[in-house]
């Protein structure tokens, strides 16, 4: 670190921060990891702005402005402007880890590597600081991924884009995700990474949905499934439609649902996945029913049944998958009057669940206990 008596309160260095991120006002940390200063030492350049005109001027505990507002740095940067934007997200790349880890969002695909840290990592004591902490930099994580962009540092860019869909709460503004989303995704087109791409659209489209803003997320999930098709990815094409599936059955649009379906089974076909099959079976099945094509439906569903009648053929899936699988169908089968069948499926799921889960054995014991004609209890995961 160096020493501010060293530096003017306009030092160059303190104006790029606010030129790169182009917001009005910036937190100590971001100043001094930026800068190379000690964060106490902010406080000592703010005072000696006096009645000057110009330079660095504080604005509250934390926060610092410059002034007179300065304009954003035109493209192409140079390279002091792409060392700060790389200080500045790498830095907050540890913090972001360092929340997701703690609220058990882990984030896979997207790395980085961090040569070392110009100030010791952000502590949280709990999940509910780092979300307080994590609301209250919205506008600054956001910059930073802006700015990494821009400083052509794609790969920067796409991680921090990458946390922050993991581990920023769902109640953030709108606004401000579609501003990431833009943000994220172009730094991965110009990184001609089109699997990043894919990968960054599919947590934006999972944020939206819960966020609430389903044509946000469905618009997001079709520009997904657009790139896995020309990627020729079909676990990335798989993975898409079954969560396009739910969001339309949310939303009650059983057509578009059922044509996510048709396309899975398609899919399943393809590659010759049985128990993906019988999943996507299981779930037309369901998604018919609901429609009210009842005959159909249960074509459907006894389809599905055959498709898994032999859990031992899927030696490489999970009981609890295979057990998942059988109890939708099982419930299926119940609700239009098919109790043996619904039985069958309940015993098949209760056979991979004993020794495995006993809650879930519990659960299952309870459907086969319930007397026909009475409904069923209701399905927790529903």
């Amino acid at each position: 670190m160096s020493r501010a008596w060293d530096r003017p309160s306009d030092d160059p260095e303190l104006l790029r921060c606010f030129q790169i991120l182009d917001l009005p006002e910036l937190p100590a940390r971001v100043l001094a990891v930026g800068t190379g200063l000690d964060p106490a030492e902010l406080e000592y350049l703010s005072t000696r702005h006096g009645g000057t005109k110009t330079g660095l001027l504080r604005l509250g505990d934390d926060l610092f402005g410059w002034t007179p507002e300065p304009p954003p740095l035109p493209p192409p940067w140079e390279e002091p402007a792409r060392l700060t934007a790389r200080r500045i997200g790498e830095d907050l790349l540890t913090t972001l880890d360092t929340a997701c880890d703690l609220l058990a969002r882990p984030v896979d695909g997207f790395d980085h590597h961090i040569d070392a840290q110009t100030l010791p990592p952000i502590r949280f004591a709990d999940p509910s600081q780092a979300t307080a902490w994590l609301r209250a930099h919205l506008p600054v994580s956001l910059a930073a991924v802006r700015a990494t962009g821009m400083a052509r540092l794609s790969t920067l860019a796409t991680a921090l884009s990458a946390r922050l869909w993991a581990c920023v709460p769902t109640d953030a503004p709108g606004r401000w995700a579609l501003d990431l989303t833009d943000a994220g995704t172009r730094a991965a087109v110009d990184a001609r990474k089109p699997h990043l791409l894919a990968r960054l659209l599919g947590a934006s489209a999972r944020w939206f949905a819960t966020h609430g803003d389903h044509a946000t997320a469905e618009a997001h999930g079709v520009r997904e499934w657009a790139v896995w098709k020309e990627l020729h990815d079909t676990d990335g094409m798989i993975d898409t439609l079954w969560r396009r599936a739910r969001l339309y059955r949310e939303a009650g649009r059983g057509n578009r649902e059922l044509d996510c379906h048709q396309r899975l089974l398609s899919l399943y076909r393809r590659t010759g996945d049985r128990f993906g099959l019988a999943r996507a079976q299981a779930a037309r099945g369901v998604a018919l029913l609901a429609a009210g094509r009842t005959r159909d439906g249960a074509e459907q569903l006894r389809e599905a049944a055959r498709s898994a009648a032999d859990p031992g053929d899927f030696p490489q899936v999970p009981p609890g998958e295979l057990a998942a699988v059988l109890e939708t169908l099982g419930r299926a089968f119940w609700s239009i009057g098919s109790t043996g069948a619904a039985r069958r499926q309940f015993s098949g799921a209760l056979r991979l669940l004993v020794d495995v889960d006993e809650q879930a054995a519990h659960r299952i014991r309870t459907l086969l206990a319930t007397p026909d004609g009475r409904p069923l209890p209701a399905d927790p995961d529903a």
